[in-house]
C-alpha cells in the first residue's frame, strides 16, 4: 500500500472520529440544553403563579421535550396538574421526577400531597416518610404533610407537622397561617391569633391574615380589635366582602346602627356582592326594624339563590314580624319543601298554628322535631302548652317537668305548670311552683303579676293584692295588674277602692274584655246591696266612664242605680 493511501486512510479515520465526537456532543446538548429548557420551565412556573395553568403546562411540556432528564420540570408540571385536579397525571409526573432523581425530596413530597388529594392517606404517609429520610430538614415536606393530615381530619398530627415546619423555617408565612386556620376551626381563637400575627410579619398579601385576626377577635367578642383588623384588611383590598361583614357585625354588636348600615352600603359600591351579603344586610335591617328594606335585600338574595333555606326562612320571619301571617306560613312551608326537618321553620309554623288555636296541628308540628331533639327545653315547653290547651293534663305535666329538668330557670314553665296544677286540684304543689317562679325574679312586674293570678285562683286575696301592687309599683302602666288589684279588692269587699282602681285605667278600658266584665260585676254588686254611699260612688263612676265610652251595659246599670237612689230617697222621706 502506497504512502498516499495510508495518508488518505488516516485522514478518513480522523474525520470519522471527529464526526463521532460531534454527534455525541450534539446528542448530549440536545438532551441537556440547560439554557432554553430552563427558560421555558421558569416561564411555565410564572404563568402558573398567575393562574394561567393551561399556558403554563404548554411551556413546561416544551421544556420536558428539550430536557427530559431534568426532574424540576416534571415536578412543576405535576404541580400545575394538581391545580387542575388532574391527580393521576400529576402523580405520573412526580414519579417520573423520582425515577430521574431518586433522592429528590420535593418530588416525593408533592407525590405524597397528590396521593392525599385522592384519599390515599396511608400511601401519602409512606411517601412523606421517604421524603423525610432523604431531606429531614426540608420545611416544605412537613408543611405539605401537615396539610394532608389536616384534610384527613387528623388535626393533632397535622399540628405536629406544622410545628416542625415552622421550627425549620419560621419565615414562611404559609405555615403559621394554615396552623392558625386549624386552631380557628377548633375554636382555639386566642392561639389562632398568635399564629395569624406570626404569618402577618412575613406575608406579602396581608389581607387574609388581617381578615382572620378580625374574625378571631369577633368570636372572642373583642369588638374593638375586630373592628381595627377589619378596617386594616379593607384598606388593603376594598373589593373583598368578608372584612366588611366583620366590620358591620362589630357595629351591630356595639349599638352603632348608622355605621353598621353604612358599611353594607359601602361594601355594595366597592365589592362583588353575593347571596350571603344581601342575606346579612337584610338581617341587619330587620334587627333595626326596617322591615320593608330588609325584605328588599332578602328578595335580592333569593334572586341569586332561589333554593336557599336560610333566605326563605328569613323572609318568613320578615312577614311574621309585620303580622302578615299567610305570607309567613307560605315561606316557612317553602323551607320545609327543601328540608322537611328544618327545625326553626317547623317551630314557627307550630307557633302560628297555636296562635290561631289550632292546637292539634301545632302539636304535630312541634312533635315532628321532638324525636331528634328530646332534650330541647323549648320544644318540651311548647308541646306542654299544646297538651294543656287540648285538656290533656297528664301529657302536659310530663312535658312541663321535662322542660324544667332541662332548663331549671324557665320561669314561664313554672307559672304555666302552676296554673295547670290549680285546675287539677293540686293546690299546694301549684303554690310551690308559683312561688319558685316568683323567687327567680322578684323585681319583675310580670313575675309578681303571674304569681298574683295564681294566688287569686287559690283564694289568697290578701297575698294576691300585695303582688298586684308590687307589679304596679314596678310598672305603673301594667293595665292587667291594675285590673287584678281591682278584682282582689272586690273579693275582699273593698268596693270603693276597687272602683278607684278601675278609674285609674279607664282610658285603656276598651282594649281589655276583662275590664268590662269586672266593672259590670262590681257595679251590679252595688245595685244588690243595701243603700250606702257606695251607690252614689258607683253612679258617679258610671257617669265618668260614659263620658269616654258609649257602653249600653254601663248605661243600663247607671239607670238602675238612679232608680235605686230615687227609691231609697222616697223611702227616707216617707
Amino acid at each position: 500500500m502506497s504512502n498516499k493511501f495510508v495518508i488518505i486512510k488516516d485522514e478518513i479515520k480522523k474525520q470519522v472520529d471527529k464526526l463521532d465526537k460531534f454527534v455525541k456532543k450534539y446528542k448530549d446538548i440536545s438532551q441537556t440544553v440547560q439554557i432554553p429548557s430552563t427558560a421555558y420551565m421558569n416561564w411555565g412556573i410564572e404563568l402558573d403563579k398567575k393562574g394561567m395553568t393551561d399556558e403554563a403546562m404548554e411551556k413546561l411540556r416544551t421544556a420536558a421535550l428539550m430536557a427530559n432528564q431534568n426532574p424540576a420540570i416534571y415536578i412543576n408540571l405535576g404541580i400545575a396538574l394538581l391545580k387542575q385536579q388532574n391527580y393521576e397525571e400529576a402523580i405520573k409526573n412526580f414519579r417520573h421526577a423520582v425515577k430521574i432523581d431518586k433522592y429528590n425530596s420535593k418530588a416525593y413530597a408533592m407525590w405524597a400531597a397528590a396521593l392525599s388529594e385522592i384519599g390515599d392517606l396511608k400511601g401519602a404517609v409512606e411517601i412523606y416518610n421517604i421524603a423525610q429520610k432523604y431531606e429531614p430538614r426540608d420545611a416544605d415536606i412537613y408543611l405539605n404533610w401537615g396539610i394532608s393530615l389536616a384534610r384527613a381530619g387528623q388535626k393533632q398530627a397535622a399540628e405536629e407537622k406544622f410545628k416542625k415546619a415552622l421550627m425549620l423555617n419560621p419565615l414562611n408565612p404559609v405555615t403559621p397561617f394554615l396552623w392558625g386556620l386549624l386552631l380557628f376551626d377548633d375554636e382555639k381563637y386566642q392561639e389562632a391569633i398568635h399564629k395569624f400575627n406570626h404569618s402577618l410579619l412575613y406575608a406579602e398579601n396581608k389581607y387574609d391574615c388581617l381578615y382572620y385576626l378580625g374574625l378571631c377577635y369577633l368570636k372572642l367578642l373583642n369588638y374593638k380589635f375586630a373592628e381595627k383588623h377589619a378596617k386594616e384588611a379593607i384598606s388593603i383590598d376594598k373589593t373583598k366582602l368578608e372584612a366588611y361583614t366583620i366590620l358591620a357585625d362589630c357595629y351591630m354588636n356595639t349599638g352603632k346602627e348608622n355605621l353598621c348600615l353604612e358599611t353594607f352600603e359601602t361594601a355594595e359600591k366597592n365589592a362583588q356582592t353575593d347571596v350571603s351579603f344581601y342575606t346579612n344586610w337584610g338581617m341587619a335591617l330587620q334587627k333595626y326594624n326596617f322591615i320593608e328594606e330588609a325584605r328588599e335585600k332578602f328578595y335580592k338574595a333569593l334572586m341569586l339563590n332561589p333554593s336557599s333555606e336560610i333566605i326563605l326562612f328569613n323572609l318568613g320571619i320578615n312577614f311574621l314580624i309585620s303580622k302578615e301571617y299567610t305570607q309567613a306560613e307560605e315561606f316557612f312551608n317553602k323551607v320545609l319543601e327543601k328540608n322537611p326537618n328544618y327545625a326553626p321553620a317547623l317551630f314557627n309554623l307550630a307557633a302560628l298554628a297555636f296562635n290561631r288555636k289550632d292546637y292539634s296541628l301545632a302539636l304535630d308540628l312541634y312533635k315532628s322535631s321532638y324525636e331528634n331533639d328530646r332534650k330541647n327545653y323549648a320544644l318540651n315547653y311548647n308541646i306542654a302548652n299544646c297538651y294543656y290547651k287540648k285538656g290533656d293534663y297528664e301529657n302536659a305535666k310530663n312535658h312541663y317537668k321535662k322542660c324544667i329538668e332541662y332548663c331549671p330557670s324557665h320561669l314561664q314553665a313554672y307559672i304555666n305548670y302552676a296554673n295547670l296544677l290549680v285546675e287539677t286540684g293540686e293546690k299546694q304543689e301549684a303554690l310551690r311552683k308559683a312561688r319558685t317562679a316568683y323567687l327567680m325574679d322578684k323585681n319583675s312586674s310580670f313575675t309578681n303579676f303571674a304569681f298574683a293570678v295564681i294566688l287569686m285562683k287559690l283564694d289568697k286575696f290578701n297575698e294576691a293584692l300585695e303582688k298586684f301592687e308590687n307589679a304596679i309599683n314596678i310598672d305603673s302602666e301594667h293595665v292587667l295588674a291594675h285590673l287584678g288589684k281591682a278584682e282582689a279588692l272586690f273579693y275582699l269587699g273593698n268596693i270603693e277602692d276597687a272602683l278607684s282602681a278601675l278609674e285609674i285605667i279607664e282610658d285603656k278600658a276598651a282594649e281589655y274584655n276583662e275590664f268590662g266584665e269586672l266593672q259590670n260585676k262590681i257595679l251590679e254588686t252595688v245595685i244588690d246591696k243595701e243603700y250606702t254611699t257606695l251607690t252614689d260612688i258607683a253612679f258617679q263612676y258610671c257617669n265618668k266612664f260614659l263620658q269616654r265610652y258609649n257602653n249600653d251595659k254601663v248605661l243600663a246599670i247607671k239607670n238602675k242605680l238612679s232608680e235605686k237612689i230615687e227609691s231609697e230617697a222616697n223611702q227616707k222621706w216617707e
